[in-house]
């Protein structure tokens, strides 16, 4: 079969010849409802519902969905496959299953969530949500138990590192979008707001910075520490009646376990900058999400299974697992600060800031966020506790 770009009739006849699906499906071809409810860059993502049951199909499309001229390889379905089956390993309940995965048309069918709601729109819709963070804190410490070096023989650990090296279209997004494009001209970052040109030509020309961002660009190549999701933040989540799911993997590659941790904080502090009266609230998602991953990495890895660290004393463990969380932490802090200022500055900006109802506030709120980027960025190897973090965030 060769690659066509799906539509709700051309599914609807492609899932009546796989039976596994159909029966899963249940009824017959014509009973099933189909919606298309695509609303990321890069793909058609559709749900299907029949009598029995529910799935949810993703494929790859051969350019950004959102913008056309924007060539993308159709190959990161493969990756985004190959994450969902290392995830299932680490037997963690906050995945989501994949039923199958079809090379020739870059197609996902998974588990469909409903009534599940993405984080990020719960959020703005300021819903009573709570907690949410101590899940995402385990399923990270998790996914980075079942593939690091120190709790896996490195014959896993290279073949994790050879399933997901060719992914470097996605990876080449990551190393643009967050990592340099912020610091520097670049047409893919947004006209800004005129009174934020001075703040962002500071930071560009700023030596201490850049050589900051420099250090965090060798730690995202080169700390290959464990398997990463990739794309870690708020609208890469779903919840529903405190069942927490994690989605889109195909950013995925190994890195530094501080990537995925960053992210997801940042985006929580970018909410908070545009919705201020619930910076209370966020500061303690935050902390819940730090002393939850903090717990479990300490649990999960008390004592190093894998290759690396196997020689060490029975009663060093506890020190070893000490100085790895602080060099996961400080990467946590730099990478939060790189994702809070590419989605102020640069490419893929949060809705997050619409809740700011005045241009004033928009510009209040930004200018804040890029504060906070930048300090957490300049001062990443040099704070020491979560505490700390929340101070600047307090601050600003």
């Amino acid at each position: 079969m060769s690659y066509y770009a799906l539509t709700p009739d051309t599914l609807r006849d492609y899932l009546a010849q796989d039976e596994a699906l159909a029966s899963r499906l249940g009824g017959t071809a014509d009973t099933w409802h189909i919606r298309e409810v695509s609303d990321g860059n890069l793909n058609l993502v559709f749900i299907v519902t029949g009598h029995l049951g529910a799935v949810c199909c993703k494929q790859a499309l051969p350019h950004v969905r959102v913008a056309p001229t924007w060539p993308m390889p159709l190959e990161r379905a493969l990756f985004e496959a190959r994450y969902m089956q290392r995830i299932a390993q680490a037997k963690t309940p906050h995945a989501v299953e994949l039923y199958a995965f079809d090379n020739a048309m870059y197609l996902l069918v998974m588990e469909a969530l409903l009534p599940h709601q993405v984080l990020r729109s719960q959020l703005i819709a300021n819903k009573d949500i709570a907690c949410f963070s101590a899940p995402i804190a385990r399923y990270i410490s998790h996914t980075a138990h079942a593939s690091s070096w120190h709790t896996q023989r490195f014959e896993t650990g290279s073949q994790i590192l050879e399933e997901f090296s060719g992914n470097t279209a996605l990876t080449r997004i990551t190393v643009d979008l967050i990592l340099s494009d912020p610091f520097r001209q670049s047409e893919r970052n947004p006209t800004p707001e005129a009174e934020l040109l001075p703040v962002i030509h500071a930071m560009q020309d700023d030596a201490d910075l850049l050589r900051a961002v420099t250090h965090l660009q060798t730690r995202f190549l080169s700390a290959r520490q464990a398997l990463l999701h990739g794309d870690l933040h708020t609208g890469s989540i779903m919840l529903h009646d405190g069942d927490i799911r994690v989605i889109d993997g195909e950013f995925a590659l190994m890195g530094p376990i501080g990537f995925d941790c960053g992210l997801y904080i940042a985006n929580l502090i970018l909410h908070a900058c545009a919705a201020p009266s619930k910076a209370d609230f966020i500061r303690n998602e935050i902390q819940i999400f730090w002393d939850t991953f903090t717990e479990e990495m300490q649990r999960l890895f008390d004592r190093p299974q894998g290759d690396a660290a196997q020689l060490l004393p029975e009663h060093e463990d506890k020190a070893f697992v000490s100085a790895f969380l602080q060099e996961i932490f400080q990467d946590t802090v730099g990478f939060c600060g790189l994702e809070i200022i590419r989605r102020t500055i640069g490419f893929a900006q949060i809705a997050d800031y619409d809740l700011c109802e005045t241009p004033e506030a928009r510009l209040a709120a930004r200018q804040a966020a890029l504060s906070i980027g930048k300090a957490l960025v300049l001062q990443h190897q040099h704070i020491a506790s979560i505490a700390e973090i929340l101070a600047i965030f307090s601050t600003d």
